[in-house]
């Protein structure tokens, strides 16, 4: 198996390359009576595309690409040809070979790396080569996108300009794409055609020998278990895994990576692994998506020296490196920089044959990652970035929980790109909604991931504003951009993360109101044009499913405003009506979405589920009063400075089955949030979100209480838990305060429990939840007190 070096060239520029490209449009667009290359006249061919002996499949595929693609441009049939000696007068010469050194001697194609191209125009022929294995496919597709304007937003839609009449002026130029590894990881993007059309090299990407391969990964992430199976390892070498509070473990944990013997046996089964996939061009030795470090006195001896887990980590895929290197010299080792090892070590470097691949999971998405709020993660790149030249990154695009929910990164995904490749990143997987079709936006994040991994410094709002133009048709595209916009704005106050809940504190009654009416007015435009029609209804979906998934608290907001409701009054119609718009026939190279989120719930499990009309009761508010003293049971001094945050302001889960707000005579404002057991697991629970506290509040330090009481059963235990209480800061991306309250220290009258002193800032996360025990009937929470510490 050969393997290709796709890291040759990449410290040049990118911002080289561009403008090259750009002066070869403004040389085309300004020359058009001075044409260098006559490509057709009036429907005819005026050239032949020759190949040349010793071409790869992917060389004659792209010759073929671009045959086909001319014929749809121009409406002329083009001669393909196999040469080696001379070219007519008029030719398109694709890929290396003898005719290429012959005709245009000056393009060293020998010594481009594997993604490297050219496009260069002389004496009446254009030369599109590059090198291998994809070289020379990027040259011809990147001559259709630049020059030609065609564009393959997605797998069922390609835009085709059509002109009889094609005349070049003169190209020069040469280029590569900014990162060795582009991974769109959308389901649209799965598609090979797709993908090689639009520069992904995705290891998931269908893409075949035609396409000039892939990347491929053998294990790809989280493979600690997979190389050192439990089973039956566990029994005969405990020492091998995690010791975890003093014992060994087995399960939901990590290896103990410093056991010597244990490093021998990695190293051997990688090797084992590669000769079984010698297409592989990477292998992964990496962490197992769980905590659970190990805390023998080796590897803790390493951690404490390099200040970070990633200490005894490193030292594991370095020795693992270095010991399948002199047998397979060009494969690469990688390993997570993920959550508990994210920091950089303050010593260890990787070696030069493995990759860093640092994942962002904790970070905020409404914002760039240059935001304050991603401060932690900025300073660990350039950490990681001091320490190797082979740093990849597994980024995040979606909300994992609820794929379609609005998810508001619509403008940061440039601005990241752009932050990635400033900060030497050569290798970026966007992980989106990647099980189906018809995530939120799927087929946008899609298409502007792949341009963006491409070229990160082109306009991000550009491409934004160019695909939805051209995918739903410029009337709706004036009202989906509005849309897009107005969500993207509606979530600045909020730290938003990739497992936030369908009951997000940026789509509220208001928010869903606008959107509604921006998304019917979008319709609306594009009846008469069915294919805009049905690609504007299944963009919609996610739209009517937080009307669907929220209905109950829904409406109570409606009536607390005194607003109208804007949609179907009877939920199981509605509920069948959405249902039908996800099954609705589409294009070929579609299906119907099958999975709303990543833990496997179907649209029709959902349907299912709210297809019934609801107790109308239950959208009736409480009646509020006027809000009494701060809790009798704090001291004075705190009552006197404290900030009352009511229960008002937080965000109810799993209302109305689990969680709801209720009269509660007890209650402060006569108002309580009422939490119980569910099933499957279920529980009520509240939030309340620091760009929603009172105004009162300004960041600082302060003691947090949660004033609730508690109805439990005669069997409830007295140690069982009653409810939990956490705190979250969102830029630490951690829980700061934890405490679980037993049914011991509860009672049926409202008492204050502390929960923390902590520093509370615009991005704090304030959560309550039901323990889950049956026998605890009934949780209420009354409100948040916070008291300022100096």
């Amino acid at each position: 198996m050969t393997h290709w070096n796709f890291y040759a060239g990449r410290g040049r520029p990118w911002t080289h390359v561009c403008r090259s490209v750009l002066l070869a449009v403004a040389l085309t667009l300004a020359m058009p009576l001075r044409a260098k290359v006559q490509i057709a006249d009036k429907g005819e061919a005026r050239c032949v595309i020759v190949t040349q002996p010793g071409a790869t499949p992917a060389e004659h595929y792209a010759a073929e690409e671009l045959a086909a693609t001319l014929k749809e441009i121009t409406g002329a049939t083009f001669e393909l040809r196999e040469l080696a000696v001379d070219a007519p007068a008029s030719a398109i010469i694709v890929g290396p070979g003898p005719l290429a050194a012959k005709l245009f001697p000056e393009v060293e194609l020998s010594k481009f790396g594997g993604e490297e191209f050219t496009m260069r125009t002389k004496s009446g022929r254009l030369l599109l080569a590059g090198g291998r294995p994809r070289g020379t496919l990027y040259a011809v597709y990147r001559f259709l996108q630049d020059e030609l304007g065609v564009r393959w937003y997605t797998p069922w839609f390609t835009h085709v300009p059509k002109r009889s009449s094609l005349n070049l002026g003169t190209l020069n130029s040469r280029g590569q794409p900014a990162f060795a590894y582009r991974d769109p990881f959308w389901f649209p993007a799965f598609d090979g055609d797709w993908a090689a059309r639009n520069g992904s090299d995705s290891q998931t990407a269908r893409l075949k020998e035609k396409h000039g391969g892939q990347v491929t990964y053998k294990g790809f992430v989280h493979t600690f278990y997979q190389l050192v199976p439990p089973e039956p390892n566990f029994k005969t070498h405990p020492e091998w895994f995690a010791l975890v509070k003093g014992k060994r473990v087995g399960e939901n944990a990590q290896l103990c990576t410093t056991d010597p013997q244990l490093r021998d046996f990695i190293a051997e089964r990688v090797k084992a692994w590669l000769r079984e996939s010698p297409d592989a061009n990477i292998i992964s030795v990496s962490q197992n998506d769980h905590a659970g470090a190990c805390e023998c006195e080796r590897c803790a001896a390493v951690d404490e020296r390099e200040g970070s887990h990633a200490g005894s980590l490193l030292e594991l895929v370095n020795y693992v490196a270095e010991r399948i290197e002199p047998e397979f010299p060009n494969v690469m080792v990688d390993t997570l920089a993920y959550q508990y090892t994210r920091k950089a070590p303050k010593t260890l470097r990787p070696r030069r044959n493995v990759i860093i691949r640092l994942c962002s999971i904790e970070c905020n998405f409404a914002r760039p990652l240059e935001d304050a709020s991603n401060a932690l993660f900025a300073r660990d790149i350039r950490d990681w970035h001091r320490l190797t030249d082979r740093l990849y990154i597994w980024d995040y695009t979606t909300d994992f929980s609820h794929y379609l929910l609005p998810f508001p990164n619509y403008y940061v995904l440039g601005p990241n790109a752009r932050f990635f490749h400033r900060n030497g990143v050569v290798g970026l997987f966007e992980q989106g909604a990647y099980q189906s079709f018809s995530g939120e936006m799927s087929e946008l994040r899609a298409w502007v991931l792949a341009q963006l991994l491409w070229n990160p410094y082109q306009d991000d709002r550009k491409l934004v504003r160019e695909f939805v133009e051209a995918y739903y048709g410029k009337p709706s595209a004036r009202f989906i951009l509005q849309h897009l916009d107005f969500i993207s704005q509606a979530a600045q106050p909020f730290y938003v993360g990739i497992g936030h809940p369908d009951a997000s504190p940026y789509l509220r009654f208001p928010t869903l109101v606008k959107a509604e009416r921006l998304w019917q007015q979008a319709e609306d435009a594009a009846r008469g044009v069915p294919d805009h029609l049905w690609r504007v209804r299944q963009a919609r979906l996610p739209i009517s499913y937080l009307w669907l998934s929220q209905w109950v608290g829904l409406q109570r907001e409606c009536r607390e405003l005194g607003a109208k409701w804007p949609i179907n009054p009877s939920r199981k119609n509605y509920a069948a009506q959405w249902l039908a718009t996800v099954n609705e026939p589409g294009p070929v190279g579609w299906s119907p979405m099958t999975l709303m989120r990543e833990s496997g719930q179907k649209p029709a499990d959902f349907a299912a589920q709210v297809g019934s009309e609801p107790d109308e009761l239950l959208y009736e508010p409480p009646k509020r009063r006027a809000i009494a003293a701060t809790a009798d049971d704090l001291p004075e001094n705190e009552r006197k400075a404290a900030i009352s945050v009511q229960d008002d302001r937080a965000i109810v889960f799993r209302e109305p089955d689990c969680a709801r707000p209720v009269a509660d005579l007890a209650a402060s404002d006569g108002v309580a949030i009422q939490m119980t057991a569910g099933p499957n697991g279920a529980r009520g629970a509240m939030e309340l979100h620091g760009g929603k506290l009172p105004a009162a509040f300004k960041p600082g330090r302060y003691k947090v209480y949660y004033v609730a009481r508690v109805e439990a059963a005669d069997r409830a235990k007295s140690n069982a838990p009653a409810f939990s209480a956490r705190i979250h800061d969102g830029p630490a991306g951690k829980y700061i305060a934890e405490r679980t309250v037993r049914v011991s220290e509860t009672a049926s009258d409202y008492r204050s429990y502390l929960v923390g002193t902590v520093e509370l800032n615009s991005y704090s996360r304030l959560w309550m939840g039901h323990a889950h025990d049956e026998a605890v009937k009934w949780v209420w929470f009354d409100r948040a007190i916070l008291v300022p510490v100096k």
